[in-house]
């Protein structure tokens, strides 16, 4: 049964009392606390105001020092003078005057070829080194300088009328200006020197110079202070001297290699530190008057309430350690007639240990639930890149302790962009779906595959004993994806390429293995896909070297290292010039000539290739001009366009801005394609060719013969030219069936009501069986080898007039 409630507001009813004597004690610490206070901004604004005070004096005669040299040199006229023989004169006159009222110590005049052009006495290494730094800045340097007394260096450059620079050092004294600061601030001043070692001591100190030595000696040498000289240059130090008490700040003047210099401030603080001494005197008699009242009193009331609360504190880390049943065990002593704040504490506990419990096993639910989200693909089911860098780091652990191997595989389904353009992306989805399940059904149980993303998925074999393992799950998995995937009504046929990367280094990253993997996947993707490749090193050279032509192609493009060559063409019965095929040439700084064969394969798709495509067709419109200019009209420019430049949809309103701004019409150009361009992607090359159809350009088939070319596709395209590929026509005249194929080619192809175009011609022989078989244009080094852009123009005069070939060639 529930006693009378009483709040505990009640029961501390009677520290009201102890209350007011706190309330007292507070009054005492404040006012400690604001004497202390003062204290250290007394001593604060003591070391400020010597460092403002110093910095004053030390303006002040480096200002006085410029002024009388600058005054000096006009009155010397050295701006009209052509050497330093006057000034040299004239100075050494004036250093009297300049020690009796300048203080001045020394004086050097040194030129700039560092002579000594006059000194007042033997030129220490410090005033060269201040002269040599005055002669290579050209401004006024000065600096405080320490060692067996301080003095101020000042270095001023003067120049005659010839340009010629010298530089007056003065050394001055530092003697007016302690004296100067000891009046100023009303504080007794001394320059004192201590070893540069960490654990410097105060009554190590030597003096340079003090305002009261006897003053000095008692308070840094008789008291033998062994304070740290660190720890006064951040709080000073106060010392007592029979009655009285001296506060000591240290400013930092200077340094060499033994010693450091300072200038100690002395202020007699006896006044604050009597005042300070009553008021901590008064502090500890109301302290100890006061805890003792309040100890008796806080012990009566609280003791009972403390020992329950320290049970309960007690009981409730085992919610923590979600011991709920435990805890509501735990029985809590009540007050028999009153019930207080600390019994409804208790029944609150009580209720919390349910609603916590509860609580708990929700949380395990959900957490369950999110770490089947953080780790598992939610598309698939399979695991996801979380879980593969879990699980591919764990593997790699394991190498060590089971001597065993692991293997990555990379896999990415070919084309599968075209499954969600053409069927929309849920079939896609469905299509992932039944991949992964493909790829799952093509390992051990012990092996796990994953989503990496998009249409990638990864592997990772562990435990394998040699490459051989990893290959034949890759084989399994290409001859699960050569049965076609049925989705609804349609029916797909999807293969994949595979990266694999293999390696019993234990010390490896997961990042780094799947990196391997990726890289070797690409490889096996350039090579047509449906298969596998095994990465090693050569492979990420070459995506290095990818990724520096690619740097480099952007330079040459910026610094204009590319240029181009074209390639006559010409009417094989008349010999009259059909036109020029533009060849790219890149003239490297270093490597020198570079063949396109040797970076243009590798940088195809890139969107450097297409930035220096856009190059070139810019340069062939400039050309293409500058050839009609030469007097050969109708002539037309054949321009390569590579895969990725042909898909870019900016192409069209390009050319369509150049047309209008050369004035050129599209029947001026013929833009090449090759046959791997064209079947890419059919749909999409034929709209494109329709639309520059639509402008006025004709098109023509590169290298026919060697790639994937059909009927099929030229009955499709708008295609004007064909070009037979050189390989055939080299051997045309020795091998038989390379024969058979150009004259097959050249009789098809005319059929269709097409041009024909033979690349590579060297020989008479091979021009005249050509010209027999009906072809229709000749290219080749027979006529002309390619020719720099820069020889052009005297190629045309020399070699073609009334746009026919000049003379016959040989």
């Amino acid at each position: 049964m529930k006693g009378i409630f009483v709040r505990v507001p009640t029961k501390l009813l009677f520290l009201v009392v102890g209350a007011l004597l706190i309330l007292s004690i507070g009054f005492s610490v404040l006012s400690l606390s604001r004497l202390n206070a003062e204290f250290k901004a007394y001593q604060a604004d003591t070391l400020i105001q010597g460092q403002q005070q110093f910095a004053l004096h030390e303006q002040t005669l480096r200002d006085k020092l410029h002024v009388w040299l600058e005054s000096f040199a006009d009155v010397v006229h050295l701006s009209e003078k052509d050497d330093f023989t006057e000034l040299t004169e004239q100075l050494s006159l004036q250093f009297d005057a300049l020690q009796l009222h300048h203080n001045v110590e020394n004086m050097w005049l040194i030129d700039s070829k560092k002579n000594i052009l006059y000194n007042s006495s033997s030129t220490p290494y410090y005033v060269l080194n201040s002269v040599n730094k005055t002669l290579d800045v050209q401004e006024p340097q000065q600096q405080l300088h320490c060692e067996l007394y301080c003095e101020q260096l000042l270095t001023v450059p003067l120049l005659n009328k010839q340009g010629d620079m010298v530089v007056i050092a003065l050394s001055v004294s530092l003697v007016d200006m302690i004296y100067a600061i000891n009046q100023s601030i009303k504080s007794e001043i001394a320059v004192v020197s201590f070893s540069k070692q960490p654990d410097a001591k105060l009554y190590e100190a030597q003096f340079v110079s003090a305002s009261d030595t006897d003053l000095m000696q008692s308070l840094f040498i008789k008291q033998q202070n062994n304070t740290n000289i660190e720890q006064i240059k951040k709080t000073g130090v106060q010392i007592d001297v029979l009655e009285n008490s001296y506060l000591i700040n240290l400013m930092e003047l200077a340094t060499n290699n033994q010693r450091a210099f300072y200038m100690a401030i002395i202020d007699d603080v006896t006044p604050i530190t009597q005042e300070y001494s009553q008021y901590r005197t008064q502090f500890l008699l109301s302290a100890i008057i006061i805890f003792f009242v309040l100890a008796a009193l806080v012990y009566f009331v609280s003791s009972p309430v403390t020992k329950r609360l320290l049970v309960l504190s007690n009981a409730l880390p085992l919610l923590a350690s979600k011991e709920f049943d435990q805890f509501r065990r735990i029985e809590l002593k009540r007050n028999r007639f009153f019930s207080d704040e600390l019994d409804v504490l208790s029944d609150a506990s009580t209720e919390l240990s349910y609603e916590l419990e509860q609580l708990n096993i929700e949380i395990e639910q959900k957490t369950k639930e999110l770490e089947n989200i953080a780790m598992y693909d939610l598309l698939t089911g399979l695991p996801n890149r979380n879980m593969l860098n879990y699980q591919l780091r764990k593997s790699v652990a394991n190498l060590s302790q089971f001597q065993r191997k692991v293997a990555v595989l990379f896999l990415d389904l070919d084309d599968f962009k075209k499954v969600n353009d053409s069927h929309g992306h849920g079939e896609g989805d469905r299509l992932l779906i039944e991949a992964a399940n493909r790829v799952r059904l093509s390992i051990r149980n012990v092996d796990i595959a994953c989503r990496f993303g998009g249409d990638e998925f990864v592997v990772v074999l562990g435990q394998i004993e040699s490459v051989q393992e990893a290959e034949q799950v890759a084989e399994d998995i290409l001859q699960r994806f050569k049965t076609p995937i049925k989705i609804g009504s349609s029916i797909f046929y999807v293969s994949t390429s595979i990266g694999i990367a293999y390696t019993d280094d234990k010390l490896i990253k997961a990042e780094e293995l799947i990196s391997w993997a990726d890289i070797a996947m690409y490889e096996a993707k350039d090579g047509g896909g449906s298969q596998y490749h095994v990465y090693h090193p050569e492979m990420y050279q070459r995506v290095a070297h990818r990724v520096m032509l690619e740097g480099e192609v952007r330079q040459a493009l910026a610094k204009n290292q590319f240029s181009l060559s074209l390639q006559p063409q010409l009417v094989a019965a008349n010999k009259k010039i059909y036109g020029f095929e533009a060849l790219l040439r890149w003239q490297h700084p270093v490597r020198g000539m570079i063949s396109p064969d040797d970076f243009i394969p590798i940088l195809e798709n890139s969107a450097h290739m297409i930035e220096l495509g856009y190059w070139i067709i810019r340069r062939c419109f400039e050309l293409a001009v500058d050839i009609q200019k030469q007097g050969l009209t109708g002539a037309r420019i054949a321009i390569n366009l590579s895969a990725g430049q042909f898909v870019d949809q900016n192409l069209p309103s390009f050319l369509q801005g150049l047309l209008v701004e050369f004035s050129l019409p599209a029947s001026s150009f013929e833009l090449e394609l090759t046959e791997q361009t064209l079947v890419k992607n059919v749909e999409h090359t034929i709209q494109m060719m329709e639309t520059l159809k639509g402008l006025g350009f004709s098109f023509a088939i590169d290298d026919f013969g060697t790639g994937y070319s059909s009927l099929a596709y030229l009955k499709q395209m708008p295609v004007d030219v064909i070009k037979i590929d050189k390989s055939f026509i080299f051997g045309m005249l020795e091998n038989h069936s390379d024969y058979q194929i150009i004259m097959s080619t050249i009789a098809m192809v005319k059929n269709l009501g097409l041009t024909v175009v033979a690349e590579g011609v060297e020989t008479s022989a091979q021009l005249r069986s050509l010209m027999q078989n009906d072809c229709d244009l000749i290219q080749g080094y027979y006529f002309s080898k390619p020719v720099p852009e820069a020889e052009l123009m005297d190629f045309i005069d020399n070699q073609i007039v009334d746009n026919h070939w000049k003379t016959q060639a040989h």
